[in-house]
């Protein structure tokens, strides 16, 4: 390698550690995609239970495929933010965050498997008071 080569190394290195968000970003950004992620399913369980289907010429199928990635996706958002919690230095915030995340894991399968909303938009609430709660954290980091 040259060092031309080296330096054009070094410096996409520097750029990539730059762009890394601070922790309280990334919990804000997980949130605020599974927030989204929750809306989408109430849209597709209403879509899929209702008439629209047929009005819209979208098939059954692709609507339940639609919800399934979904689904996939919450779950997904929700086991990361269950596993980055810090029981060490804070048990109690760590212990109720995760049994907020757990109901919120399971509206959203209850929600899935009956086609029925209401248990999703409960959990949909839940995430948005925390994700409140974060974009909060989020404002006193910067100006502090």
């Amino acid at each position: 390698m040259t060092n031309k080569e080296y330096i054009t190394a070094y410096q996409k290195t520097k750029f990539s550690t730059n762009s890394v968000k601070s922790s309280h970003e990334v919990i804000r950004e997980l949130m605020f995609q599974l927030s989204n992620s929750l809306q989408k399913i109430i849209i597709d369980i209403n879509e899929y239970s209702s008439d629209q289907t047929k009005n819209q010429n979208i098939s059954k199928k692709e609507v339940a495929l639609k919800k399934s990635k979904n689904m996939s996706k919450c779950l997904t958002i929700i086991y990361g933010l269950q596993t980055s919690l810090d029981f060490d230095n804070a048990p109690d915030i760590a212990g109720n965050l995760f049994q907020l995340y757990e109901f919120a894991r399971q509206q959203v399968i209850k929600g899935f498997t009956k086609k029925d909303a209401s248990g999703v938009q409960q959990a949909l609430e839940i995430i948005g008071e925390i994700l409140n709660g974060w974009k909060d954290i989020s404002l006193q980091v910067r100006t502090s």
